[in-house]
C-alpha cells in the first residue's frame, strides 16, 4: 500500500520533543537546586520559570503528538474486509496477465536489426543490401 510505504515523521518528532522537554526540565531543576541559591533575583526566577514551563510544554506536546499520530495512522488504513478483497483482486490480476495482441500487418514480416525482411525472402538478401527493405508500407 502506498500509505505504508513512507514512514511517518510523527513518531520521530514526538520522541524528539519528549526528549528535549525532559532534558530542559532536568537541567533547569539542576541549576535551581545547585547553583540558583536560596533567593532568586526577579530575572533569574523569570528564566528558571520560563525554561521549566517550556520543557513541560514540549514534553506534553510530544506525548499528545504521539497519540494523535497513532490514531491518525489507524484512521488512514482501509477497513480489513476491503483490504482482503483488494489483495484477492491483485492476486487474480497477477495470475492472469492481459493478452498481448500484435498490431495488424506486422505478422507478415520478421525484423532483423534495422532491416525489415519479408517472410518469403532470404535474410541474406536483406543483409547484402545496405538499405532497409520494408514490406507492406
Amino acid at each position: 500500500m502506498a500509505l505504508l510505504s513512507q514512514p511517518a515523521f510523527g513518531p520521530k518528532l514526538s520522541i524528539g520533543l519528549i526528549l528535549l522537554g525532559t532534558l530542559m526540565d532536568v537541567w533547569a531543576l539542576v541549576w535551581r537546586f545547585t547553583l540558583g541559591g536560596d533567593e532568586l533575583t526577579p530575572m533569574s526566577r523569570f528564566f528558571f520559570t520560563g525554561i521549566l514551563l517550556t520543557g513541560v510544554t514540549l514534553l506534553l506536546v510530544g506525548v499528545f503528538l504521539g497519540q494523535i499520530g497513532r490514531a491518525a495512522r489507524k484512521a488512514e488504513l482501509p477497513p480489513a474486509d476491503v483490504t482482503g478483497a483488494e489483495v484477492a483482486i491483485n492476486q487474480t490480476a497477477a495470475a492472469h496477465p492481459p493478452a498481448v495482441v500484435s498490431p495488424a500487418g506486422t505478422a507478415a514480416r520478421n525484423v532483423v536489426g534495422q532491416n525489415a525482411v519479408p517472410v518469403n525472402s532470404s535474410p541474406q538478401q536483406a543483409v547484402s543490401s545496405n538499405r532497409p527493405i520494408i514490406v507492406g508500407s
